[in-house]
């Protein structure tokens, strides 16, 4: 299993990017997938719709879809948390 801790950078279908820290696992078969985690605030909002985009790993681009919307975790001032499965080559 090949993972990725660290930086990443989301890309919404409108041009817009966000970045996150990311949580992502491959396994054997090539699936991969796992969470991003957005800690600013106001943006919130605006990503807790996103159902796929892109996700750039240094700079390594890679397809996601976010089959449920309703997976976000969120506290008061905290960051919001999403779960995403790629689709396609893994960024990392």
């Amino acid at each position: 299993m090949t993972t990725h801790n660290g930086a990443a950078v989301l890309l919404i279908e409108d041009g817009r990017e966000f970045d996150a820290e990311a949580h992502l696992a491959k396994d054997q078969a090539g699936n991969w997938g796992g969470t991003l985690t957005f800690h600013d605030v106001p943006l919130i909002p605006v990503l807790l719709n996103v159902r796929d985009g892109h996700v750039l790993v240094d700079g390594n681009p890679g397809e996601f879809v976010r089959q449920d919307t309703s997976d976000w975790t969120a506290t008061a001032g905290g960051p919001l948390t999403v779960r995403i499965t790629g689709s396609g080559q893994a960024p990392f």
